[in-house]
């Protein structure tokens, strides 16, 4: 493969225009013919009207959308035009995506073996390293913005990807003097460790080879078309056999395909200057991957999926189905769009009468030019009879009737029972105060509008958790260096470990560990490093030790369900929790004391260990000792303070555990 120059910067390089040209042979220009054809075709579907977007194309609809979500005003196409926008959308859209934020939306995996028996202890390790991915992609975040993408499009897409890529490092200059020649600046490639990641892809990017499949899996081929500069496609793809042959500059694809050989410069769209057109192609039924740059293709025909598994690598969520055999979804922005414009429209009215009645226009029954300043406050104007200027109509200082604002009141009403009510959207309710009872019945009421939506939001999760965990499956647990077994005096495979703050169940708040290794302890060892591991960390600790090349083996069957339900530390929660408790003491039901203690510190996120004493700790009871001289003496009850030794995981973990 031909190796990628590392420059000091990449603005010292000499433009150039001059590019190979690879030698295809009579299998490769069919197979990029045929590509080409199919790539057109899906394009050319995509670009056509729909009635299911009200006659406009996917783009325009998609467009749309946007302009709704960001409250976009028009200008003005005459000098009297009102401009407004309430922005009413954007808040209930807002309102809706709150109520998400309140979700417990993790996944529960479970693994079965070959004899359809759970294993627990695998399912758990696989939560704990999902878990862990999720927090170093930043997912809390990304999970509020593909929810956003879902409400504000009504689909969206998103890609999972193993992030294992080169990138450059500079060593620093000590003693720099301000010099600008002579200076010698280090570069050197360096690979990343990996990781999963996720990434949004905008539905302008996306195509589908069947609009009338709902399911993204159901799908014979997809591609997505994306633009990067040429020199960011360089620090990814440079090292590619076929880069070479990339162009700086293209042309749009003529659609002569009998010239197919000399179109080495293909592109699906208008170029753009300095940048190319990546187009990644899978075709799930062929299991077959292609990257096309300025249509190079980068990869052998037939190439298989890179990811280790037959599924594709992106995958779909629609908000709300328009039918069963159409492939997008209805946006929320989009089926909420017509009485919000409406009740816009009624506003814009509103403001212009308000101003004709405060201003109304004037009839001139002078015969000459008067200037519209002799109504101006304050304005003395010689020369002008009494009634030369008159109303056009006396309607016209009316202003808003009662009957006109009864009607946006109307469609207010409307627009608030096909979404939420101004009270779940945190405003107040118009027509006098509001009792508690009302907010929680109407808040109850908006919950069920939002059942789809909750669904809509678990469903992708459950997605996006199916696809994290064949990812792991393929890569994570590949080793990432070696060490020295001094006991024996051998080389051992160092893999990722693992570890998650959890409660423990009968202990309280301490950590799970996730320790792969290719030598698995006995039970009795590994109790004894977690009682070894909880006197240095001062919690409790459990260790899950598992056999990765015996984990890549074995034939699990897994199983991801997401149920949503309230964080436990929402305010929901906490009060379904004091009423939990209370029923059960009224009904007699003997409790838990350990267990409620536990709860009480999940639900207002507490360390159980640290608000509660232990029974070591609990003041011993006053027992009366033998008189002395008639005088009875006390004894002094006696508390064990625990002292908190150093915390901090050995990094040679699986060296330990023997």
């Amino acid at each position: 493969m031909a190796t990628a120059k590392i420059l000091q910067s990449p603005l010292v390089e000499e433009p150039t225009d001059i590019f190979e040209t690879p030698e295809y042979t009579p299998e490769h220009l069919t197979y990029l013919k045929n590509l080409r054809t199919r790539l057109e075709s899906a394009k050319n579907l995509r670009e056509q009207m729909f009635p299911e977007f009200d006659d406009m194309t996917y783009q325009q609809y998609w467009q749309k959308n946007e302009d709704l979500a960001n409250t976009k005003i028009k200008p003005k196409v005459n000098r009297q035009d009102v401009l407004y926008n309430s922005g009413t959308l954007r808040t209930k859209l807002f309102a809706f995506l709150s109520s998400l934020q309140g979700l417990n939306l993790s996944g529960d995996i479970t693994a079965f073996d070959e004899n359809d028996i759970p294993v627990n202890a695998i399912g758990n390790a696989m939560e704990d390293i999902v878990y862990k991915t999720d927090e170093l992609d930043q997912d809390e975040e990304k999970k509020l913005l593909r929810q956003y993408e879902m409400l504000k499009h009504g689909t969206v897409f998103v890609e999972e990807l193993w992030d294992d890529k080169y990138v450059i490092e500079k060593s620093p200059i000590e003693n720099y003097d301000g010099k600008f020649f002579g200076v010698k600046i280090k570069s050197k490639k360096v690979k990343k460790t990996g990781r999963p990641i996720r990434n949004i892809i905008s539905g302008l990017s996306v195509y589908l080879g069947d609009l009338s499949q709902y399911l993204i899996s159901d799908q014979p081929f997809i591609f997505t078309a994306q633009t990067k500069r040429y020199d960011d496609a360089e620090t990814v793809y440079g090292n590619f056999e076929m880069w070479k042959y990339v162009p700086k500059k293209a042309r749009p694809f003529s659609g002569d395909t009998d010239k197919m050989s000399s179109m080495v410069n293909w592109r699906l769209f208008a170029p753009k200057e300095n940048s190319v057109e990546i187009i990644k192609y899978q075709d799930k039924i062929n299991k077959e991957y292609q990257i096309l740059i300025n249509g190079i293709p980068m990869l052998p025909p037939g190439f298989p999926f890179p990811w280790g598994h037959d599924e594709y690598n992106i995958t779909q969520q629609n908000y709300r189905p328009i039918r069963h055999n159409f492939a997008y979804g209805k946006s929320f922005l989009f089926e909420n769009k017509n009485p919000s414009q409406l009740l816009d429209e009624m506003m814009r009215l509103a403001i212009l009468k308000t101003q004709k009645s405060l201003i109304p226009p004037y009839l001139n029954l002078s015969g000459r030019v008067i200037s519209s300043k002799v109504l101006m406050p304050g304005t003395i104007t010689m020369g002008i009879p009494p009634n030369t200027l008159v109303p056009v109509s006396p309607n016209e200082i009316q202003g808003v009737t009662n009957g006109e604002f009864n009607m946006m009141q109307e469609l207010t009403r409307t627009l608030d029972l096909n979404t939420a009510s101004q009270t779940f959207t945190g405003a107040r309710e118009k027509g006098g105060q509001t009792t508690a009872t009302q907010i929680v019945e109407l808040q109850r009421q908006a919950r069920i509008m939002l059942g789809v939506l909750i669904v809509s939001a678990a469903l992708l999760e459950k997605k996006l958790i199916d696809l994290r965990l064949l990812s792991i499956l393929k890569n994570w647990f590949n080793p990432l260096d070696q060490f020295v077994d001094e006991a024996r005096n051998i080389l051992k495979n160092k893999y990722r470990i693992t570890s998650r703050s959890m409660n423990i169940e009968d202990e309280g708040q301490g950590i799970r560990i996730v320790a792969p290794m290719e030598e698995l302890p006995t039970p009795e060892a590994i109790f004894k490093n977690e009682e070894m591991m909880k006197n240095q960390m001062g919690m409790p600790v459990r260790i899950i030790a598992l056999n990765p090349n015996e984990l890549n083996e074995a034939k699990y069957t897994w199983v991801v369900s997401v149920n949503p339900k309230e964080k436990k530390s929402s305010e929901l929660s906490k009060l379904m929790f004091r009423a939990e408790v209370q029923d059960a003491m009224a009904l007699g039901i003997p409790l838990n004391p350990q267990y409620v203690a536990d709860r009480f510190a999940q639900v207002w996120e507490e360390d159980p260990t640290k608000m509660f004493l232990s029974k070591d700790q609990m003041p011993q009871p006053e027992t009366p000792q033998q008189p002395v001289g008639g005088i009875p003496t006390v004894k002094s009850p006696k508390v064990q303070i625990p002292v908190k030794q150093g915390s901090g995981i050995n990094s040679t973990l699986p060296g330990k555990i023997m």
